[in-house]
């Protein structure tokens, strides 16, 4: 989030903003002014600021016994078994505590 608003930062120091009619009316507040306008070349790159992607590569290691013992599929088959029957069994702890 921060990178995004350093980059926003940055893109609205280089934002150069004319005005929209020629002379003094058409000046608006936060128009640039006109010395600074002179000579200046429109940007037609398709990046004005490039996005700096975080590297993803992760280097290979070896797997722990830990590792090896757990299943994924496991973990997530019983974490969505317990999602599906989560509505049940409160419904039932909600009952034997009435009851109780």
């Amino acid at each position: 989030l921060q990178a995004n608003v350093n980059r926003l930062k940055l893109y609205k120091s280089k934002l150069l903003i004319f005005p929209k009619k020629s002379g003094k009316k058409g000046v608006k507040k936060g128009d640039t002014p006109k010395s600074e306008l002179q000579n200046v070349a429109q940007n037609t790159l398709k990046e004005i600021i490039p996005v700096e992607r975080p590297q993803l590569r992760i280097k290979a290691r070896a797997i722990t016994s830990e590792e090896k013992e757990s299943s994924a599929y496991k973990k997530m088959k019983k974490a969505r078994t317990d999602k599906k029957y989560e509505g049940a069994k409160k419904k039932k702890a909600d009952e034997g505590k009435k009851e109780g």
